[in-house]
């Protein structure tokens, strides 16, 4: 049900009927600009909306002036966002780093381009209206190279600060995803160019991509054991409020050589995502028993035998030199448009083989055993890669997950503003409590009986103590306003996702005493 709707629901309420329909919201995920229509209808859908916190449109891409460019069609893009305002959820789209390996690399190692980079980004959320923005910059770790990680690091940790400053002081929110580190065998493992617990105290999201264990070879694609590993690494070093766990509705589809003294003929062996919803279909059409394998997932196989050619050689062509003069002939043929002789090979050899078809792949039941683990550590929930990817029992599954965070209005506090070296320090709590995610707060500051002089929208993120139970500390706002001997009136207004005015906070005032 659309989040402002459920609050004259919440009033009216006096059934369980009513209030099961009640949001729990611990889940988010993406919508891939290649699949806006099955990713909107999931934020359509009032079952899976109930769930939701945010939705993340990954629409942008990066240039290598450090511009944002949009990666695809608008109109989709739009669609997708009204859906979500529609809801009542905050908009946070993704951008991910689409440039050459170096290029990103390089922007933020320039102080001067990092910051032009930034500017493009902080323009993009406030004239588009987002609540905020989601950086996902892979090529540091797949692109690179490990070599480089050292010289990244420092860039990398100063532009997450300098962002989620720009960001937070105009009421925005800043997300992050990367890919996750752990510790085996006493080893640390992973992707620690992302420097997780130095970005930490500067974004309001940190999302890890705990998928893709197994690419290569036949195997789990978010074994249990390894999110366990992950959840333990990073949970000691970032505040868990702001930690999801991201969690794949995609598996893999490998072709295998069943036996190895066999020869197999030219495209009989490959590898494929499958989504959650291809996977019944699969294996209905080749008879196969999905079970449920130790890693939590889904898997199944089968055999077939393949028969074909073998890899074919490159065909051997031979060069001859061109004569000097060409005999002026009327056969229709432009004499600089001769080529030279191709030599072709034998045809090759027909061969078969046994092919071994193997699929791993989550269902409701594996999701929610990672929301469960995700949760049972007081993280904020879990990121689904990708909406539209996931079948119906992913959010029949989730929906039995116990309430994480109690429901109701916006609310806040308007502490009394004091004086500090003759300027006004405004302090206080904003929140939203079906959602973890910090607030945006505007305060004004105006001469008594007279219209405001100061007015700022900050971001309520600040640690603050006595926060209800699952929603972290971080819903706090402290600021300080210059302020002339004279007396004041101090008020603060909560901001709604997307902007829209929300309940006051009340006004205070305050006297500013002359220095003695």
């Amino acid at each position: 049900m659309a989040s402002r709707a459920r609050w004259v629901l919440a009033a009216a309420a006096s059934s369980l009927a009513l209030t099961a329909c009640l949001p729990n919201r611990f889940v988010t995920g993406w919508v891939p600009y290649w699949g806006p229509s099955s990713g909107k209808a999931v934020i359509d859908n009032d079952d899976s909306a109930a769930l939701m916190g945010e939705v993340s449109m990954m629409w942008y891409g990066t240039a290598a002036n450090g511009s944002v460019p949009l990666m695809s069609s608008a109109t989709n893009l739009a669609s997708v966002v009204a859906s979500t305002r529609a809801q009542g959820l905050a908009v946070i789209p993704t951008v991910f780093d689409s440039q050459p390996a170096g290029v990103m690399r390089g922007i933020l190692h320039d102080p001067f381009a990092r910051a032009v980079h930034e500017q493009f980004l902080v323009d993009l959320v406030m004239s588009k209206g987002y609540d905020g923005i989601d950086i996902d910059y892979e090529v540091f770790a797949f692109g690179d190279g490990r070599t480089k990680w050292d010289a990244i690091r420092p860039d990398w940790i100063a532009f997450v600060q300098e962002l989620g400053n720009l960001l937070h002081q105009r009421g925005k929110l800043l997300s992050v995803t990367v890919p996750p580190v752990w510790v085996s065998g006493g080893v640390t493992q992973g992707y620690t160019v992302y420097a997780q617990e130095e970005i930490a105290p500067h974004v309001d999201r940190l999302r890890l991509m705990v998928y893709d264990w197994s690419t290569s070879l036949p195997g789990p694609i978010s074994p249990i054991s390894w999110v366990n590993q992950v959840i333990a690494w990073s949970d000691s070093r970032v505040p868990n409020s702001r930690l999801q766990l991201g969690v794949p509705a995609y598996g893999r589809h490998w072709a295998t050589r069943k036996n190895p003294t066999e020869t197999c003929p030219a495209g009989a062996l490959w590898r494929d995502s499958i989504t959650m919803k291809e996977t019944a279909g699969l294996a209905a059409a080749h008879g196969a028993t999905p079970t449920r394998h130790s890693s939590g997932e889904l898997t199944f196989s089968w055999t077939e035998q393949v028969t074909g050619p073998v890899e074919a050689s490159p065909p051997t062509t031979t060069t001859t030199s061109p004569a000097t003069t060409i005999e002026s002939v009327d056969d229709g043929i432009e004499p600089g448009g001769l080529d030279p002789p191709i030599r072709v090979a034998p045809p090759p050899a027909i061969v078969t083989c046994t092919v071994e078809h193997i699929v791993y792949v989550p269902d409701g039941v594996s999701v929610r055993q990672r929301a469960d683990a995700a949760l049972a550590a007081g993280w904020s929930g879990i990121a689904i890669w990708a909406y539209g990817y996931e079948t119906a029992d992913v959010y029949q599954q989730l929906a039995g997950v116990a309430p994480q965070r109690p429901n109701g209005d916006p609310t806040g506090v308007l502490d009394t503003p004091t004086v500090v070296n003759g300027a006004l320090r405004v302090t206080g709590m904003a929140v939203d409590p079906e959602f973890d995610l910090p607030v945006a707060v505007s305060l004004t500051v105006a001469p008594t009986g007279l219209a405001p002089t100061q007015w700022r929208v900050v971001t309520a993120r600040a640690e603050r103590d006595g926060m209800a139970a699952g929603l972290g500390p971080f819903h706090g706002f402290d600021e300080t306003f210059p302020a002339a001997p004279g007396s004041y009136d101090v008020c603060a207004t909560v901001v709604l996702w997307g902007g829209a005015t929300g309940p006051s906070l009340g006004c205070q005032t305050v006297v500013v005493s002359a220095p003695l």
